[in-house]
């Protein structure tokens, strides 16, 4: 069975940043500020497969090598096009990209899924069962990740140049005023 990444590059404003670290540091409560908000360039990216790169990005996706970054889950602050891909919308028929309340339920009892509630405190969304090894990098790290593929690049070749575009994509962004952030998961 292959394994698939779904990547989305999501972007802030340093400004906005910014603003809201000012409110922290004023005394004004998280739950009180509106957070920065993440957009994402260009929706869902796939690369291509990679299965070295793959475990680079996440340890134990499909290739164990030293030179590896942790899993961090999702951000609490996803962007709209990530969270459409990564949660499906709980419905009461289900249907395509949504489900019933009694399969979210079903998927949350392990512990391996959550429930994303709604303003009012309604379960709205779940975790996708299909997606595994949630996690995000900054410019930094991703341009690392590329850097420990290329060390061995003799015994594995040049990594696709998917792969460069979108550190090339990173840099332009945060060098025009943005913040950014490589957001990515696995499916099988």
């Amino acid at each position: 069975m292959g394994c698939d990444i779904h990547m989305y590059i999501e972007y802030t404003y340093k400004s906005e940043i910014t603003e809201y670290e000012k409110h922290l540091s004023e005394g004004i409560e998280p739950d009180k500020l509106r957070n920065p908000y993440w957009r994402d360039f260009g929706g869902r990216i796939n690369p291509g497969r990679n299965y070295i790169m793959f475990g680079i990005l996440s340890e134990g996706v499909r290739y164990n090598t030293p030179n590896t970054f942790p899993a961090k889950g999702l951000p609490d602050d996803l962007g709209w096009s990530s969270r459409d891909d990564a949660f499906l919308y709980i419905t009461e028929k289900g249907g395509d990209g949504t489900c019933t309340m009694e399969q979210a339920l079903r998927w949350t009892q392990s512990g391996h899924r959550k429930l994303i509630n709604s303003i009012d405190g309604k379960p709205t969304w779940v975790e996708h069962p299909d997606w595994h090894s949630h996690s995000w990098l900054t410019t930094e790290e991703y341009e690392k990740a590329l850097e420990y593929y290329k060390k061995d690049s003799e015994n594995w070749g040049n990594p696709l140049i998917e792969y460069e575009a979108i550190l090339a994509v990173m840099k332009s962004i945060e060098s025009n005023g943005g913040v950014c952030r490589l957001v990515f998961w696995f499916d099988n």
